[in-house]
């Protein structure tokens, strides 16, 4: 009844559709489990989908089919993340049910039905320039043929907005937060990257990668833009989202570096570099 409120007040959603099952009909759950996933889709909240996914590999080496119709289900309706329980932690074949996990999941996303799955749900776009640079980046990258995505971000808010705009190529999220981090390795599509001490003008003292009210920032200028760019390559390279020099990346930012929220640059870039572009790179 009070769904929208309730995804508004929290940082994720998990849907337990055991524990929605005592409190509706059993019918109702995969309705429930349909609305909850659009909705926070609608507000750029992941959501995990949990409970009885693999239920029979508790004891048996394989899935039944209706299982692994429900794992499918679940990808196909857009959640960020699906999630096993006692399969993995108390079950016979822990390791199986993992890797028949991934093999759903990789099947569902190579599936050319998945792509317009993702795209039938409406989205209400704030008039914000973090928006609009979100919603920018994923129709550069699609044009672009871009192997990747690269938002730079403190508190995860920019690389939501990309996440929940579900774009055909990786997300690479560089955060100086740790907790963020953590927190981003459960969004579609995302790949969290903490930057090594002194990287990305982000500081050395690892305390301040837990330090909200102070972000980790060493005041990089604008002057230094070029140098966190290149950075940002390597980071892409490290994570094998880019194995060509020639590969695009679509970066996202905000100047001046540790103010949350203010995405207001976007960059296309070969993985060579912000100095490189067709093969000609610049030596100053």
């Amino acid at each position: 009844d009070n769904l929208e409120n309730i995804v508004d007040k929290c940082d994720g959603i998990m849907v337990a559709r055991g524990d929605l099952g005592v409190e509706c009909a059993p019918e109702d759950v995969p309705l429930l489990q349909k609305q909850i996933i659009d909705e926070c889709r609608k507000r750029a909240k992941p959501v995990v989908v949990a409970t009885q996914m693999l239920e029979s590999m508790i004891e048996s080496p394989t899935p039944t089919r209706a299982e692994a119709s429900d794992v499918a289900t679940a990808i196909y309706d857009g959640a960020d993340a699906i999630m096993l329980s006692a399969e993995s932690a108390a079950g016979k074949f822990p390791e199986e049910s993992v890797a028949m996990q991934q093999r759903i999941i990789n099947r569902v996303e190579g599936d050319t039905h998945y792509r317009s799955y993702l795209d039938q749900l409406s989205m209400t776009k704030k008039s914000t320039p973090a928006d609009a640079i979100t919603t920018a980046a994923r129709q550069i990258a699609q044009t672009t043929n871009a192997k990747a995505i690269v938002c730079f971000t403190l508190q995860g808010s920019t690389v939501l907005r990309v996440s929940q705009e579900r774009p055909t190529v990786p997300i690479l999220g560089i955060t100086p937060f740790k907790e963020t981090a953590r927190q981003l390795a459960m969004s579609w599509g995302v790949y969290p990257n903490l930057p090594r001490s002194g990287s990305f003008g982000f500081t050395s003292d690892d305390e301040d990668f837990f330090n909200y009210e102070n972000p980790a920032t060493d005041g990089e200028t604008d002057d230094d833009f070029d140098v966190v760019l290149k950075n940002a390559c390597r980071a892409a390279l490290r994570k094998g989202l880019v194995n060509d020099p020639n590969d695009l990346l679509v970066v996202t930012a905000g100047l001046p570096f540790g103010t949350p929220g203010a995405a207001n640059v976007i960059r296309v870039l070969p993985a060579a570099g912000p100095q490189c572009w067709d093969g000609i790179c610049r030596v100053d």
